[in-house]
């Protein structure tokens, strides 16, 4: 019983006691209280056989009893409903305090989970799928959770009620103990063996699950294109494919907990015929009174009651310790960006960044996505980035905010190496719209404000008429009150992108990224977001990835990228007069992503 009280104590799933130590302390002493008195219930009915039915003398330390059998019977017969009550009283206590105490440290367990998700570097997320994420946040935090509120609680109980009675045991009658503890190595051995085999089967069971979990995440996310190719029945095959393989490893655990009940069973069988016959023979030969008997008798099935609970609660067990592994394993990785020990403090930066030489190469890539990049964007200026896909671009962007970190190389703000300052800090001066707008399931208002320390309607507004997209959002349903839907599902893709310039002029950075924000869009949408992206720039260091002809004609300084290099740089005029690649593409009033032939990266 030690061992398997070891096994689900709070460290063993990954969460802290000590904001809830004084509540487990609490608990703890009240299950001391209730062991205590659970002691003590076997003795009434050991008095009464011994002395109200029988002729023992009282013992010394009870000779205040009344001297009557029928005075003595109804003490006893009075003290067994006191203990009962006290049992029910200690019982509820225990149980309230033990299992409130869990359910908090549950619940840190799941905030602290999900703060350090949060923290993750986006290579992290990258490489792990969201749904099985989802799944040790929601399922594993769950399973953890019915272990702290159902295990615990009885087995610290029976834990010191064990203790105390086998010291008891002892002190009655250290030979016959024995013989009674004899075959508890054997309980032991077999509980140990079968809580490990129904752990290793719920780790199997919650793993699939996770896999399941993201595989339908991502069926339900891409339902357009799944319908569209008609591959519902494909998906669904998969998807059963997986979930039968949970079942698998889920019937095994029941098959290991339906082996462990019996065997659990027949060892207390066993046990108890012992005790029958060699406490009978010890009462015919007078070295133990049919009281001590009934003691002993007693004393064994509360040895083995908590045994036989466990067994019962196995599967919930092996599933609890299994998820706390996996919870574990997410907690025990560190994927975040590196914070300097002292950061610099820049103030509001004028916005001068500068890639120095910057390589970067992802996970599983066959060539860089940069290259000892080398290129400077300068403070308030309007900077194009260009090129075909996979040339760099959006890689080149994330660097900004520290989404992703050069492998090789430096980026500076203001001179200072990005990784010297303050990743709060940092991200607080920029202003992120992306191609495919994140937005949350609030109202319009409250994703332009999303981000803000104060969170202002009128604000929002105003910065919606500031960006020149208030007489869009103000003509939607509900204007700004418009709940926008998961993942802005509710707006079209031109309303999400002017709640995205809304925002971004709300922030008020110094620093604005912009990628492809205007792709897909009609044509008066489109010229809203174009006014937008002016008003965006003033005063303010711009980087643009598009392949917008006009966007780039007004751009300060554009940047034309091939294979992770840059290819052509200058101002639109100077790319014109040097006649390459861009002008070529000017001319033909092409597609901005053409390829641009190695030969003519600098």
């Amino acid at each position: 019983m030690a061992g398997v009280l070891a096994a689900v104590m709070p460290s063993r799933f990954g969460m802290d006691a000590s904001p809830v130590r004084w509540t487990l302390a609490a608990g703890v002493g009240v299950s001391a209280l209730r062991a205590m008195v659970q002691w003590a219930s076997p003795w009434p009915l050991k008095l009464i056989f011994d002395t109200v039915l029988g002729s023992r003398p009282l013992p010394q330390l009870l000779s205040w009893l009344p001297a009557t059998r029928v005075g003595r019977l109804d003490v006893m017969a009075g003290a067994m409903v006191v203990i009962a009550i006290l049992l029910g009283i200690f019982a509820y206590a225990t149980n309230a305090l033990l299992a409130n105490a869990g359910q908090r440290m549950v619940f840190d367990l799941r905030c602290r989970l999900f703060n350090h998700l949060e923290r993750q570097s986006m290579e992290y997320h990258a490489s792990n799928s969201v749904g099985d994420l989802l799944s040790r946040l929601g399922g594993d935090i769950q399973a953890i959770q019915g272990v702290v509120a159902n295990v615990v609680p009885i087995l610290v109980e029976n834990s010191l009620t064990i203790l105390g009675i086998v010291v008891i045991m002892l002190f009655v009658d250290w030979r016959y103990t024995i013989v009674i503890l004899s075959l508890l190595p054997v309980m032991y051995l077999t509980v140990r063996h079968y809580l490990t085999a129904i752990k290793k089967s719920q780790r199997q069971a919650r793993d699939v699950e996770g896999r399941a979990t993201a595989f339908a995440q991502e069926v339900l996310i891409s339902l357009p294109v799944v319908q569209a190719f008609g591959a519902e029945a494909r998906e669904g095959r998969r998807y059963a494919d997986l979930a039968d393989e949970g079942l698998r490893a889920n019937k095994r655990s029941v098959l290991l907990q339906s082996r462990f009940t019996p065997l659990v069973t027949a060892t207390m069988a066993v046990s108890t015929a012992g005790v029958v016959y060699f406490g009978a023979r010890a009462v015919i030969s007078g070295s133990l009174t049919p009281g001590d008997l009934l003691v002993f008798s007693a004393y064994l099935r509360g040895i083995y009651t908590p045994v036989r609970q466990l067994a019962k609660m196995a599967g919930m067990l092996g599933r609890g310790q299994a998820s706390a592994d996996r919870v574990k394993e997410v907690l025990a990785t560190s994927a975040e960006p590196p914070q300097p020990l002292k950061p610099r403090h820049l103030g509001w930066p004028k916005g001068e960044i500068r890639f120095e030489g910057v390589t970067y190469v992802y996970a599983g890539a066959s060539a860089p996505s940069l290259e000892a990049m080398t290129l400077e964007i300068g403070a308030g200026s309007s900077h194009a980035l260009v090129g075909a896909t996979g040339s760099g671009k959006s890689t080149l962007v994330k660097m900004i905010p520290r989404f992703l970190d050069p492998q090789r190389g430096r980026i500076t703000l203001d001179g200072v190496d990005l990784r010297e300052l303050s990743l709060t800090e940092l991200r607080s001066r920029i202003a992120l719209v992306p191609q495919e707008p994140s937005l949350m399931g609030e109202t319009v208002w409250e994703n332009i404000a999303y981000g803000l320390q104060t969170r202002s309607r009128l604000g929002a507004i105003d910065a919606a008429k500031r960006a020149g997209v208030h007489e869009v959002l103000s003509s939607l349903r509900d204007g700004y009150d418009t709940l926008v839907g998961e993942r802005g599902s509710a707006l079209s893709g031109g309303q999400r992108q002017c709640v995205a310039f809304a925002r971004a002029m709300a922030r008020n950075a110094a620093i604005i990224l912009l990628d492809e924000p205007a792709a897909g869009l009609d044509t008066e949408t489109e010229a809203v977001l174009l006014d937008a992206l002016g008003r965006l720039a003033e005063g303010r260091t711009m980087v643009h990835v598009t392949h917008h002809i006009t966007t780039v004609a007004n751009a300060d300084r554009i940047t034309l990228l091939s294979q992770g290099r840059v290819a052509e740089e200058g101002s639109h005029s100077e790319l014109l007069a040097a006649e390459g690649a861009y002008t070529s593409l000017h001319q033909s009033r092409g597609h901005l992503s053409v390829f641009v032939p190695a030969e003519q990266v600098s």
